[in-house]
């Protein structure tokens, strides 16, 4: 019994050592696999990093080529290779310095708007070669596409602007047109210009460079300045695509480029006389030539007794918007008339919506040293209206002003513009050129997805 005993516990010890033994081994060679998995694992993340940094390469070359698709002076081709590779430099991530699996982009135009640039390098192992594995090859590829664009320009045409300033002027406009020449079939860029009056000296087409240089060469420098006509003109007829319901990928791109050198010195507006209706431009009219609605002029202002013509034609004659009132005829002609038979009497319906502070609507005779602060503070809420209305609709609107301080408000044409990086200061037109190529290359770097 005692040998019996003494023979199982061998037996059972011998098993022991033997599952020993297979723990050892299967031990082994999970060990084995958790290290493949691992060293898969870090070899996995060093070719993910390399794809991370080769789609930027990529991304790079392809917007620098959708965005000079129209410049005449570059390959698209070419600049989003050197793109690329300036992104992606041979031997970067430890990848080959030359040779085999060396870095390479290439570029290729799919459309006149579109370029497909891929990119191809080989990342290489590390402990993955304990697998048989060197390197693996990796692949991106990106497109880039150049939108349309409608483009506004609104420049200031008015008295101030004579001599130099307008030739400057010219010479900046038509140098912001080179940049859209290729470009001229898909795109459509407009003109208004003002002074007293607004013209839609091109209404928003394509094939217009040419149209659009003739126009801006026949500009002359007359008038007052018309800022808030000017922008309501350019959410008018003849102007911006209305896009309203449509999704954002298939909307154009707007821009208005807004010029002056000036502040705001004239509004249109209806107005009523002996029981006339008229819609007229009234501006402000000064001393010596002083007049540009800054505080230091209203001494030397008074508001213009003639009514001008919205179309430029002509003027209203015999009307005076200087004065206000009801628009009836003085007491003795019509009996209903508040005003007493001295005072000419026009009826401003703007006054309606926005009083002069202290005195009502139909107040006969304002005092002029009332009446022109606050003219000259509608001409500025007018048009900072009116560019919120385009803005509104989507529509970025660049601001671009030429003088000094004392010509212009800087305060008041960050406020027209979309904000930072939308507003530009000329001190001297020899500077305007300068900045419209900036404004040009800005919108097409923003016409690129």
């Amino acid at each position: 019994m005692k040998r019996t005993g003494n023979i199982i516990a061998k037996i059972i010890g011998g098993r022991i050592r033997d599952n020993r033994g297979a723990f050892a081994v299967i031990f082994a060679l999970v060990l084995l696999v958790l290290l493949g998995f691992m060293a898969l694992g870090i070899e996995a993340g060093r070719w993910y990093l390399v794809r991370a940094e080769l789609a930027k390469g990529v991304d790079a070359g392809a917007l620098a080529a959708a965005k000079n698709i129209s410049n005449p002076y570059v390959d698209p081709e070419v600049i989003a290779r050197e793109f690329g590779e300036e992104n992606f430099r041979a031997g970067y991530i430890d990848t080959p310095e030359s040779g085999t699996g060396q870095v390479r982009f290439t570029a290729q135009m799919l459309a006149e708007n579109r370029v497909r640039v891929q990119g191809d390098v080989n990342a290489r192992a590390h402990l993955a070669r304990l697998f048989g594995v060197d390197t693996i090859p990796v692949t991106v590829t990106g497109i880039a596409q150049r939108r349309d664009v409608e483009i506004m320009m609104i420049l200031d045409r008015s008295r101030s602007m004579a001599g130099q300033k307008m030739t400057d002027l010219k010479s900046a406009a038509n140098r912001f047109l080179d940049f859209f020449v290729e470009t001229q079939a898909e795109d459509r860029v407009g003109l208004i210009s003002f002074a007293t009056t607004v013209t839609l000296d091109r209404a928003l087409g394509s094939d217009f460079v040419d149209p659009m240089r003739s126009a801006i060469n026949a500009m002359t420098a007359a008038g007052a300045t018309n800022t808030e006509d000017a922008l309501d003109r350019a959410g008018g007829t003849g102007s911006f695509t209305d896009q309203s319901g449509l999704p954002g990928d298939r909307r154009v791109q707007q821009f208005a480029v807004f010029f002056s050198d000036g502040m705001p010195t004239a509004l249109r507006e209806r107005f009523r006389y002996n029981g006339q209706e008229y819609d007229g431009v009234v501006y402000g009219q000064g001393y010596s030539g002083r007049a540009n609605c800054r505080t230091s002029d209203y001494p030397y202002m008074s508001v213009a007794n003639v009514l001008t013509r919205p179309d430029g034609s002509g003027t209203y004659a015999g009307v005076n918007p200087a004065t206000t009132g009801d628009g009836r005829r003085t007491s003795g002609a019509d009996p209903t008339s508040c005003c007493c038979p001295r005072y000419l009497n026009t009826k401003w319906y703007l006054f309606d919506s926005a009083p002069v502070p202290g005195y009502t609507a139909e107040y006969c005779s304002i005092p002029m040293n009332r009446l022109i602060p606050h003219f000259c503070g509608q001409t500025r809420q007018l048009a900072l209206q009116n560019a919120q209305t385009l803005k509104s609709r989507g529509v970025k609107v660049y601001a671009v002003g030429l003088g000094s301080s004392t010509d212009i408000d800087p305060s008041f044409l960050r406020s027209l513009s979309s904000g930072e990086g939308y507003t530009y200061i000329a001190p001297t037109s020899s500077e305007l050129e300068a900045i419209f190529i900036r404004i040009a290359r800005d919108i097409k770097l923003r016409l690129v997805q």
